[in-house]
């Protein structure tokens, strides 16, 4: 692993996220707390024919885990 598991927040929209990195065997989880009170949410980066996407974990919650994706891909770029 190139860097340590983080904990960090984020804005989407008007709501406060805290992202909690996890890594779990090879593959790196983030968990997503949520300041409105929502129920948690728990996402990974899966590559699925040459395509990479953000799936929440269970499945069903796509559309935040694809919102909230982009927002973590854009703080790792940014660091």
């Amino acid at each position: 692993m190139l860097f340590d598991s983080e904990n960090f927040k984020l804005k989407l929209g008007d709501v406060d996220i805290l992202v909690k990195e996890h890594v779990i065997g090879e593959a790196k989880v983030f968990r997503i707390n949520f300041s409105d009170k929502r129920a948690p949410l728990n996402i990974h980066r899966v590559s699925a024919g040459g395509v990479k996407t953000w799936m929440s974990i269970p499945q069903g919650r796509q559309k935040e885990a694809e919102q909230i994706g982009s927002l973590i891909s854009d703080h790792f770029k940014t660091k």
